[in-house]
């Protein structure tokens, strides 16, 4: 296995609540779990006030969430430094859980934790008075909403006396995304970002001196795609959702010139893992005959006919079909009349602002047609595809070497490039992440238009067309894991989008 840690500036550079979350979410899937997380936060926070704090009295102010949890193990810690004055706010029943239950008794069977509630704001303005500095450990990231009276006047206690004030992470009351200002929020003079800066602070006024202390999650839980990065790309459903409100997919395939069974079975795979990924309609354009093939194969989406000799004609009829994704490429002839096509689809495409996922026949038909390419395409070749259009050999090279040559393309071509393999890489050019298989369960034919389908599914609601490639690539290869540990090597594309709906069902969100 190559390292990854030359990949480390190919991360990105600051975080949002949702890839807070999600960097949780791939840290636990690598065996990081939330105790090991919080107890490097809580220690990495400790050494730092330590250096600069040493023998002074220190005042732990800490919340019943996840911070309050790195909080309490902050206490521990600088006991060795410091006299520590420890403050739980709220009840101590209320502590959400096991790890954040766990560092408080810890902690309370060395120091006494004061409790504190609506009635008790005077003791910790007692003991905020006596210490030297404060640390907020109050309110994470999650923050959402107005804040209680409990936590505003607990806010206000903190600032009221002028003390120096460290925030762990965001100062409490600040948003993380945003950086501004809850109706209260604590006046940090210091905040120590856990891990990565947050996006909120970047240009915020009420953070003070911001600094970002590395906590020990490795540099895998970014690099590697995981079950994080579908959380990224899963947008909520709303309650009372009908067909049309969860994205339109638009499955271009064919030629005049291909073959109809073949064609119609592979487009169905296509359209079949859109559906089940969770889109709610699915338009499966083909040619006449693969079409009335595709009609009577499945009856979910709706299958049109497109007259490729005439392009005219066809070029209307797409354009009538309403859609928020395309995917175009299965059963593709990459001849000289597709690859006209091809230009006049994604100029229509890229006009109306719509994310398109080129795939298989259409891949090679862009050979030296990098400037059709742009932001809201990504393009989804294996090894082979990828030497024709880019004129780089990539199979059997090194990852750093597919890498490479992965992000120097997507980068000359502004476009996402999503490349095939074992270890699959999904870059924009600046960012990076790699997806490795556990088996070679998908090699097999058919199953990369399933992946297309899927991508195609998660591009037609979320915005941001390379964390929605991140997202398929994960779980298109986990699908791949599970079946193999069920079936071996024996695998059709058909399971495949069977098993979509197992591994998608703990991601589902509704709102």
């Amino acid at each position: 296995m190559q390292s990854l840690k030359e990949f480390v500036n190919c991360t990105k550079k600051s975080m949002s609540v949702a890839d807070t979350f999600a960097l949780r979410a791939n840290a636990l899937a690598l065996g990081m779990g939330e105790s090991a997380r919080v107890e490097g936060a809580g220690f990495a926070v400790a050494e730092e006030i330590g250096r600069s704090y040493g023998g002074k009295k220190i005042a732990v102010v800490c919340g019943t969430g996840g911070k309050g949890s790195i909080g309490l193990v902050a206490a521990r810690h600088l006991l060795k430094y410091c006299d520590v004055l420890a403050f739980l706010i709220g009840d101590p029943s209320k502590i959400r859980n096991d790890s954040a239950q766990f560092n408080y008794s810890m902690l309370n069977g060395i120091v006494d934790v004061e409790e504190i509630g609506e009635q008790s704001m005077m003791r910790l303005q007692a003991g905020l008075k006596k210490a030297d500095l404060v640390v907020d450990a109050l309110i994470g990231c999650g923050l959402r909403g107005r804040l209680s009276s409990l936590f505003i006047n607990t806010i206000s206690s903190m600032n009221k006396f002028g003390k120096d004030i460290v925030s762990v992470d965001i100062p409490s009351g600040i948003d993380a995304d945003t950086g501004l200002p809850n109706v209260a929020y604590v006046k940090a003079h210091h905040t120590y970002c856990l891990h990565k800066m947050k996006t909120g602070l970047i240009k915020s006024k009420f953070a003070g001196s911001v600094r970002v202390i590395d906590i020990g999650i490795p540099i895998t839980a970014e690099v590697l795609a995981g079950p994080g990065d579908v959380m990224l790309a899963t947008e909520p459903r709303i309650a009372d959702a009908n067909k049309l409100s969860h994205g339109r997919v638009l499955i271009i395939g064919g030629t005049a010139f291909s073959g109809g069974a073949e064609l119609a079975g592979f487009g169905s795979s296509n359209a079949m893992a859109a559906l089940l990924t969770g889109t709610g309609y699915v338009t499966l354009a083909l040619p006449k005959g693969p079409a009335e093939i595709a009609r009577s194969k499945v009856a979910a989406p709706i299958v049109v006919d497109v007259d490729w000799k005439d392009v005219a004609k066809c070029m209307a009829t797409l354009a009538n079909v309403k859609h928020d994704s395309l995917v175009v490429g299965p059963g593709m002839v990459p001849d000289e009349h597709s690859k006209e096509m091809m230009k006049r689809i994604l100029k229509m495409e890229t006009a109306a602002g719509k994310r398109i996922v080129v795939d298989a026949g259409a891949i090679r038909c862009l050979a030296g047609q990098k400037k059709l390419l742009g932001k809201n395409v990504v393009i989804t070749p294996h090894d082979s595809e990828f030497r024709a259009l880019a004129g780089v050999a990539t199979a059997n090279r090194t990852l750093t070497e597919r890498a490479k040559n992965a992000m120097k393309f997507a980068k000359d071509s502004g476009c996402i490039v999503l490349l095939k393999g074992h270890e699959t890489i999904v870059t924009d050019g600046n960012l990076i992440k790699i997806n490795r298989a556990k088996s070679s369960a998908l090699a097999t034919m058919g199953t990369g238009d399933v992946l297309s389908g899927m991508l195609g599914a998660y591009a037609a609601l979320h915005k941001n067309l390379f964390e929605s490639a991140v997202a398929a690539a994960y779980v298109h290869s986990a699908i791949g894991d599970r079946l193999y540990a069920e079936r071996g090597l024996h695998i059709s594309a058909e399971d495949v989008v069977a098993a979509i709906p197992s591994v998608l069902k703990e991601f589902d969100k509704v709102t």
